[in-house]
């Protein structure tokens, strides 16, 4: 029994999506272990354990007589947002004859899943959504294929030297490329440009002067600012660029801790002040829950990514149309990411076929097409003039380019974010002091990477 995933909006169940599969060899022991492991999300989507093994049992039985595993669906997991599932419809249709099954959910279920069956060596997974940081994690346990030779192979049909270098390097561990880029992402300063004309105001360009902003619009009818502090994904994205424009960064050279010292306590305490002309629920808010607050009038600027820029002229999905601006975010530092697709290494299909079915779906047909969803990872298209001025947030994201910054290429940060998330929360909510609980996140890191053998 293999566990895929599930489909579905966030915060509504449905078991609609959810996909069992045998893998080779596969037995019911496997099928508790993974059911175990994922209880949490079973319980999320409203699937008990007995229902789950039971669906295993038959599942084993049925594909006894399943044609040969080359037949069977190409298998995809995602996080999902516009882009992202612009890019699984693509690969629905991508190679004539291949049916890919699209498994798209929340960042943080995405990274667990993906976890969970590449770290059972399962060839439940075929192709495995990754950025510039959860690859490095997937590569150095050796769950991923290096894309090398496949890369040499369609380099000349797909263009892939179109890709800007500073992405193909995002994506490279240990001298092999292991992603086929799809988009780029940068956190931009998204703003009322109505409401700060009414008001006299120009964008900030410190944060001192956007949380002054944030206070003077601040309001029972609309919120001073968006922040997005679910976590992991979400806090980490807020807290990297105040940890790299105040603080120093997260780490230094031999990846010790340093967002607790002096500067990142100030750092954190900023955010926390901050919050306080933050929309209601911001702690439990994600990329999904601020971009309709600022579509819905509710909230007036904030961080967010540059791939939620089109949505808000979008009539369809917002009450702002023409009314919101972006910049690069004051002081500059804010996170940068690439997102892409994977090749999982215990995957049955065809290498092949998987390369295709990605390297079509980022063509630079349809590329070109989700220009108004993105920041493009082809050079050609990010310096069309013509693009450029039809998307109105372009400009702001080059600029924000010339400084952001990536999370630190450390393979297990996002297994370290799990603390560093959690304690920020406590900080910026009062369950803790910032200093106690950014030590208790230091304490927890180094502790976690003692084990993994760093430090020595």
């Amino acid at each position: 029994m293999r566990l895929i995933g599930f489909s579905g909006r966030e915060g509504v169940s449905s078991a609609a999506g959810l996909t069992l599969i045998r893998p080779s060899g596969g037995v019911i022991a496997k099928a508790k272990t993974i059911v175990s492991e994922t209880g949490k999300i079973m319980r999320d989507i409203g699937i008990g354990r007995r229902r789950l093994l039971q669906g295993a049992a038959t599942g084993i039985v049925a594909t006894a007589t399943r044609p040969a595993r080359a037949a069977a669906p190409v298998q995809l997991i995602s996080h999902r947002y516009p882009a992202l599932e612009f890019w699984a419809a693509k690969m629905k249709a991508a190679v004539p004859g291949v049916e890919v099954n699209t498994q798209l959910v929340p960042f943080d279920k995405a990274l667990e899943l993906s976890n969970i069956a590449l770290s059972s060596k399962s060839d439940t997974l075929d192709i495995v959504y990754a950025n510039e940081s959860t690859f490095t994690s997937f590569a150095k346990n050796g769950w991923i294929r290096p894309l090398d030779d496949l890369w040499a192979k369609y380099k000349e049909e797909f263009k892939l030297d179109d890709h800007a270098d500073s992405v193909i390097k995002a994506f490279t561990y240990k001298g092999h490329i292991y992603v086929i880029p799809a988009d780029i992402n940068v956190m931009l300063f998204f703003y009322r440009a109505d409401l700060l004309q009414q008001a006299g105001k120009q964008p900030p360009k410190t944060i001192a002067e956007y949380q002054d902003l944030a206070k003077s619009m601040h309001s029972a009818m609309r919120a001073g600012t968006i922040d997005c502090l679910k976590p992991v994904d979400a806090t980490l994205n807020e807290a990297h660029w105040y940890m790299n424009t105040i603080g120093g960064g997260w780490f230094d050279e031999a990846y010790k801790p340093i967002f607790n010292n002096e500067r990142g306590v100030q750092a954190i305490t900023a955010l926390k002040k901050t919050t306080a002309y933050a929309q209601r629920g911001f702690a439990s808010a994600a990329n999904d829950e601020c971009s309709v607050a600022l579509q819905q009038d509710a909230a007036a600027m904030g961080l967010q990514w540059a791939t939620r820029a089109g949505s808000m002229d979008d009539p369809k999905q917002s009450h702002v149309v023409g009314k919101i601006d972006w910049a690069a975010p004051p002081q500059g530092h804010g996170r940068f990411s690439a997102d892409g697709y994977t090749i999982s290494a215990f995957s049955k299909q065809d290498p092949d076929t998987l390369f295709r079915i990605v390297a079509t779906a980022t063509s630079d047909a349809n590329m070109r097409e989700a220009s108004a969803l993105t920041v493009p990872t082809r050079k050609s298209i990010l310096n069309d003039p013509v693009l450029r001025q039809k998307n109105r947030y372009y400009p702001a994201a080059s600029v924000a380019l010339e400084t952001a910054l990536p999370f630190p290429q450390l393979p297990e940060f996002y297994a370290v974010g799990e603390f560093i998330a959690r304690r920020v929360v406590q900080a910026v909510t009062n369950e803790m002091p910032v200093k106690a609980a950014l030590d208790a996140a230091a304490m927890e890191t180094e502790n976690f990477l003692t084990g993994r053998g760093y430090y020595k």
